[in-house]
C-alpha cells in the first residue's frame, strides 16, 4: 500500500509542472506565480488516493463599454492618457437614470475607438469614448482659473488659489463649504472655459423646471443632444436646445439677482454675501436658509433688473 502511494505521488508530480512539488519534504504543490486567467489550480494531494480535481481561477466579469448605447466618438489624448471616466462596476448595469460618478483614470491602451482603462482594484477594462473627459498633460493652470480636478480621485471643481513649484492649492467650488483647501500634488486638471464643454455645468429646461446638470460629452446624431448627469449623477441624454451654459467664472455683487442650484435644480435667489475666492452666500426666495454655493453652481438670473452698484 505504501509503495503503490508513494508512486502516485511521483506520478502526480511529474505530471503537473505548472503547481511543482516541494522537494524539502513538505509534501504539497507550491503556489503558481502569475497563472493567468485561464489557468487551473490542482487540488492537494489526496490522502486516500482520491482523485484530484482541477478548480478553475475566477475571470473578471465582461462589461458593456456602452451601456447607454452612445454612438461611435472619437477622442484624442496627450501622451499621459490621463482622463476622468466611470468605473466598470458603474457602467456594468448602467441605464439611464442610473447614478455614475466621474473618477480619475489612465489609459493604456485603445481597442479601436474604445478605451482600456486601468482597473481600480482589478483588471483593465474597456470604455466607450463617449464616457470619457481627457484631461491634458500641461494644462497651463493660473491663479484664479476654474478647473476640474480630483478629491480622494473624485472628479470635482474648484478655484486655482495658489500654484507653486510642485503643487497646486485649490478652493473646491462644488463641496461643502467646510471642505479644507487642497494642496495637490500631480493631480489632474482641466482648465474650464465657458459654453458647453464637457465637465461644465449647464441648466437644462425641463417641464416649467430648470434643472442643475453636469455635461460629460456630445452625442452626435439627427439633432446635437448631450450625455449629462442630473440630480445625485442621474444619467440622461438631453437635447442640446434645452440647454443654457452656466459660466465658470461668475462674480455676482451683494444685492444681485441670480439663479442658485437647490437640490439640483435652480431657484431665483439674492446674493448676501461674497466669500473670495468664488463661492457665495444666496438667499433664496420665498423659503429656505442662506447657501453658500460657488463657481458652477450660479448664473444671473436672466428675468432680473441688476440695480447692483
Amino acid at each position: 500500500m505504501v509503495m503503490r502511494r508513494a508512486a502516485w505521488v511521483a506520478g502526480f508530480c511529474g505530471g503537473v509542472l505548472v503547481a511543482g512539488c516541494d522537494s524539502s519534504g513538505g509534501g504539497g504543490p507550491r503556489p503558481v506565480a502569475d497563472a493567468g486567467p485561464s489557468a487551473v489550480v490542482p487540488a492537494p494531494i489526496a490522502p486516500s488516493g482520491a482523485v484530484p480535481v482541477a478548480v478553475p481561477l475566477p475571470t473578471a466579469p465582461v462589461v458593456d463599454p456602452n451601456p447607454l448605447a452612445l454612438p461611435p466618438r472619437r477622442i484624442k489624448l496627450d501622451p499621459g492618457r490621463r482622463v476622468f471616466t466611470f468605473a466598470d462596476s458603474m457602467l456594468a448595469g448602467a441605464k439611464l437614470g442610473s447614478t455614475l460618478i466621474l473618477y480619475a483614470a489612465t489609459v493604456t491602451a485603445f481597442d479601436g475607438d474604445d478605451l482600456l482603462i486601468e482597473g481600480r482594484a482589478g483588471p483593465p477594462y474597456k470604455v466607450h469614448a463617449g464616457y470619457v473627459i481627457p484631461v491634458p498633460d500641461d494644462p497651463r493652470l493660473r491663479h484664479g482659473d476654474a478647473v476640474l480636478t480630483e478629491w480622494n480621485g473624485v472628479m470635482k471643481h474648484a478655484a486655482v488659489t495658489k500654484l507653486a513649484r510642485d503643487k497646486v492649492s485649490v478652493r473646491y467650488t462644488d463641496m461643502d463649504v467646510k471642505t479644507p483647501e487642497g494642496q495637490l500634488k500631480s493631480a489632474r486638471f482641466v482648465r474650464q472655459s465657458d459654453g458647453l464643454q464637457p465637465g461644465n455645468y449647464a441648466s437644462l429646461a425641463d417641464a416649467g423646471e430648470l434643472r442643475h446638470v453636469l455635461l460629460v460629452s456630445p452625442v452626435e446624431g439627427d439633432k446635437r443632444r448631450w450625455f449629462a448627469l442630473g440630480f445625485g449623477g442621474a444619467a440622461m441624454v438631453v437635447d442640446e436646445s434645452a440647454l443654457t451654459p452656466i459660466p465658470v467664472k461668475y462674480n455676482p455683487k451683494v444685492g444681485a439677482q441670480v439663479l442658485a442650484e437647490w437640490i439640483g435644480t435652480l431657484r431665483k435667489a439674492t446674493v448676501q454675501a461674497v466669500n473670495d475666492p468664488a463661492m457665495f452666500t444666496v438667499k433664496f426666495d420665498r423659503a429656505g436658509r442662506p447657501a453658500t454655493v460657488g463657481w458652477g453652481l450660479l448664473m444671473k438670473d436672466p428675468g432680473s433688473v441688476d440695480r447692483t452698484p
